[in-house]
């Protein structure tokens, strides 16, 4: 932990300590001393004061010692009563002590007995010891509470630091996959063509330079189109001659909405793995302000062809999930041989999705 993490826990102890202990005067301290001073014999001040400390004394010892160390151990409930218990008998005879040191004599012409007198004590020290149980109960809750949410916060990060771990696991198999697939492109063009072999190559050392290098959480829509664009062009260096393939990108203005990286690769990996290019086959990018969409449309090469094959897909699936939850949608729709492939997800405008 740094300083400045060091400081501002400090300080959030402090600020924490500090409500606390103003919740505290408002809700006893603050009545006790009112009802006290608005009675004709009332007590002395020290006595009310002393109560008032007493409350807060019982408060924090059950904040900052006795829930943290009963709760969520072993018989955690059985040992907060009993902790509290004698906290309450310690306090209890603390109170006596107080009341009889500061028992006015009768006023003339009343005759009190004993009896008379430890009853009046005993009135006065069951009201305080309410007082004091519905301060521990005030202190217990607000602990309580306060673990919980902690609880919370530290489950919602362990489940943060999973989500990215498992993102960067697909990312390092998406990466690997897409290079595996170029590969092949290029190995094919080897034999039928040596200098489109060349240029391809040419265009996998730009696009394995936005894979590597300029491949953040998040990217330009823009760039993820130029990306799309350099990889249709390397795809179409094996295709012979003939072969139909449309592109079409119309981003309306929105190039700067950020999206995660290399999401509709996949979709145009298997338009070029599965499709039968004798037929008509387009791979468009459009978007509005709130969402981009990919679409693609082929013939499979054969009936048997499935656009679910393969690794890609489903990796993009799980992308989506942990990416955009139910915000992003994947649908594929098959009509004989033909098929739809449409991949739609949220922009964002900030550097958090």
């Amino acid at each position: 932990m740094n300083k400045t993490e060091t400081r501002s826990a400090r300080r959030q102890r402090v600020v924490t300590f500090i409500t606390h202990l103003l919740c505290l005067v408002i809700l006893f301290v603050l009545p006790e001393v009112l009802f006290n001073y608005g009675r004709p014999q009332g007590a002395p001040a020290y006595i009310v004061y002393s109560k008032s400390l007493l409350y807060v004394v019982a408060f924090y010892v059950n904040y900052y010692f006795i829930v943290d160390n009963t709760i969520g151990r072993p018989r955690g409930v059985l040992r907060l009563v009993v902790y509290n218990a004698l906290l309450m008998l310690v306090m209890v005879g603390v109170l006596y002590v107080l009341i009889r040191t500061s028992d006015k004599p009768p006023r003339r012409g009343i005759d009190m007995d004993e009896a008379t007198r430890l009853a009046r004590h005993l009135s006065f020290i069951l009201r305080d010891a309410v007082m004091l149980v519905l301060t521990i109960a005030l202190a217990v809750a607000i602990k309580l509470s306060d673990k919980w949410m902690r609880m919370e916060a530290r489950s919602k990060e362990e489940e943060a630091v999973k989500r990215k771990q498992e993102l960067d696991g697909l990312r390092s198999q998406l990466n690997p996959h897409f290079l595996f697939n170029t590969l092949n492109s290029i190995y094919a063009l080897i034999d039928i063509s040596p200098a489109k072999a060349r240029d391809a190559v040419h265009e996998l050392s730009r696009l394995l330079r936005y894979v590597l290098y300029e491949n953040p959480s998040l990217v330009a829509l823009g760039s993820e189109a130029s990306f799309m664009e350099n990889y249709v062009k390397l795809q179409r260096l094996r295709l012979q001659a003939g072969s139909r393939l449309d592109l079409d990108v119309n981003l309306g203005g929105n190039a700067d909405s950020l999206v995660p990286p290399m999401l509709f690769v996949t979709l145009i990996e298997n338009v070029f793995k599965h499709a039968d290019f004798s037929s008509p086959a387009s791979i468009s990018l459009t978007a509005d302000s709130d969402y981009a969409l990919c679409t693609t449309h082929n013939k499979a090469k054969n009936c048997d062809s499935k656009a679910e094959s393969g690794i890609g897909l489903g990796n993009l699936r799980r992308r989506l999930e942990l990416l955009f939850d139910n915000r992003a949608a994947l649908t594929v729709a098959a009509e004989d041989d033909n098929f739809t492939v449409k991949l739609k997800v949220p922009l964002s405008r900030h550097s958090n999705l």
